[in-house]
């Protein structure tokens, strides 16, 4: 009996850590991070669609926020997303590899944008300034890359 006592309170010391570390998301918040996922899938839609492609997808996304300004790096970013079937494979769906908010106004994505030969991974970063004369602010897009380094996805 002695011998549990400890076994079992190691693992209760365990099961309460790790439930400290996971800290829930609120609803409020859950609603936020689903209304981002909404503009990516958005993006991922405009992108694959041939009639569309990056030349729109991209300009829709990043819409008034602080990329829009960036001409030569959403220049580049186009151009690499334009080449995304030849050097991939035709596009065959995307994935959520993760979501997390940080704090109420800060959101990281991670897609993978899946080829027939060979995924990429996407991260966006969105943000909202502080709510002004008490009305929110849109979120806005303010990081965004992809690349084919699916092994960083393992850590």
């Amino acid at each position: 009996m002695t011998i549990l006592r400890p076994t079992t309170a190691a693992i209760l010391c365990l099961l309460a850590a790790t439930a400290a570390a996971q800290e829930p998301v609120s609803a409020e918040t859950e609603q936020e991070i689903e209304f981002v996922k909404s503009k990516a899938a958005a993006f991922f839609r405009s992108l694959t669609d041939k009639s569309l492609g990056p030349e729109r997808a991209f300009p829709e996304l990043i819409e008034n926020g602080p990329l829009k300004g960036r001409t030569e790096e959403i220049g580049k970013l186009i151009a690499q997303a334009a080449t995304l079937d030849q050097r991939y494979g035709p596009f065959t769906g995307t994935e959520v590899v993760s979501s997390k908010a940080v704090g109420s106004d800060l959101i990281f994505l991670c897609y993978l944008y899946k080829g027939e030969r060979f995924p990429v991974v996407w991260y966006f970063t969105f943000y909202r300034a502080a709510p002004f004369g008490g009305v929110s602010r849109p979120w806005t897009l303010i990081a965004l890359r992809f690349d084919a380094k699916i092994e960083a996805l393992e850590k």
